[in-house]
């Protein structure tokens, strides 16, 4: 009996032992890793409910509503990729209401909308072209929802948008040039409008870019003008006649703030200059001395149209011109047309050679040939 009783103790020795060492058990990796993941997960899950849409993110978000709508996309990401190649594209605030895209519909039929925000309620007014698309409601709450994970899509149209806005209010290099070339010849809003809309004539202004300068002309060397735009200023070197030479300078704020509502009459005018340059270098590089008949009837009709004897419809469609050679083996041509206000469709508008020296000759009442035209016009 006494052995058995040892034997017991000893026993309940050993698993008192067992037991305390399963008391302090070794920290488990694998606990701890589970534990940070979930910490993670929940702090995801938390952020996720925190999500705010600003006013411009929610307007952009029923953009892409209405989008989708329009061109049948079902997914998010490809609608806002679609919508990021838009030209000029625009989320602007006016009279309690927002606006995207509203200025091309009228041009191109894009989709246009019309958002209005109150409280958690968004009113969107959609426009296909000029035509009523859609009339929806919904709430910044449902957006924000839908939107949870496209949030940085939503960001990109917003930014896209204030990129389009910022360019509409500021000027380029080569329209602050013109600006600056336009303001020293007209300096009232009037002026500056008629300037841009008629005063610059047509067919002789013209616009190049050479050794880091712009230059303007209209067809004479008192109305040629060097501007050269760095930094904050924009210098002009103006032309007084054949020699002389005085410098203006402006800064690029004045000249914004004064030509910015003007940006539109630049652009349409620089594009001009530039055509007309272009067709000048081709010009010189024709050898009047050697021109096909083709090619004497065309200087001849550009000739016209320069000068102002008829208008580009009348030569494109009542326009003809015979040619014969002269007893000086010269080439004459006589164009005959509907001259301006002369219901006559076929009078004569003058009579014209090409010398030996390939110029351009018109002869008078007098029966004498006077040169009209020295560089081809193609």
């Amino acid at each position: 009996m006494k052995k058995l009783a040892t034997g017991l103790v000893g026993l309940a020795t050993l698993l008192l032992i067992l037991s305390g060492c399963t008391k302090k058990p070794e920290p488990s990796k694998t606990n701890s890793s589970t534990e940070k993941v979930k910490t993670s997960q929940s702090s995801t899950s938390s952020s996720k409910t925190k999500v705010t849409l600003t006013d411009k993110e929610l307007v952009a978000a029923t953009y892409v509503e209405s989008y989708m709508a329009q061109h049948s996309v079902k997914d998010i990401p490809t609608a806002v990729n679609d919508i990021l190649k838009q030209p000029q594209f625009m989320i602007s605030s006016t009279g309690g209401y927002f606006l995207a895209n509203q200025e091309p519909v009228l041009v191109n039929g894009d989709l246009g909308i019309q958002s209005t925000i109150t409280d958690d309620k968004i009113h969107v007014q959609s426009y296909n072209g000029n035509e009523h698309f859609s009339d929806k409601y919904y709430s910044a709450k449902e957006l924000t929802s839908k939107y949870n994970t496209h949030v940085e899509l939503l960001k990109k149209v917003v930014a896209i948008s204030d990129k389009h806005i910022a360019e509409l209010n500021s000027l380029t290099d080569e329209e602050l040039a013109l600006a600056a070339y336009v303001r020293n010849y007209a300096t009232t809003d009037v002026e500056i409008r008629g300037y841009l809309s008629g005063g610059l004539a047509d067919n002789d202004f013209s616009v190049e870019f050479q050794d880091n300068s712009y230059r303007f002309g209209q067809g004479t060397a008192s109305s040629t003008e060097e501007i050269t735009v760095s930094g904050n200023q924009v210098m002009c070197v103006i032309h007084d006649g054949a020699t002389e030479t005085k410098t203006v300078n402006y800064t690029k704020e004045e000249l914004t703030k004064l030509f910015v509502q003007y940006k539109k009459l630049l652009d349409v005018k620089l594009e001009l200059g530039k055509q007309n340059s272009a067709k000048a270098s081709t010009s010189s590089t024709v050898d009047t001395t050697k021109l096909t008949e083709d090619q004497a009837k065309t200087w001849v009709k550009n000739y016209l149209v320069q000068s102002g004897v008829v208008d580009q419809d009348a030569i494109d469609n009542r326009t003809s011109v015979s040619t014969y050679l002269d007893d000086n083996n010269y080439l004459c041509l006589e164009p005959r047309a509907s001259a301006k206000d002369n219901t006559t469709n076929d009078s004569t508008l003058g009579y014209f050679r090409i010398n030996d020296a390939g110029e351009l000759q018109q002869q008078n009442t007098d029966g004498d040939w006077q040169t009209v035209s020295t560089s081809y016009l193609g």
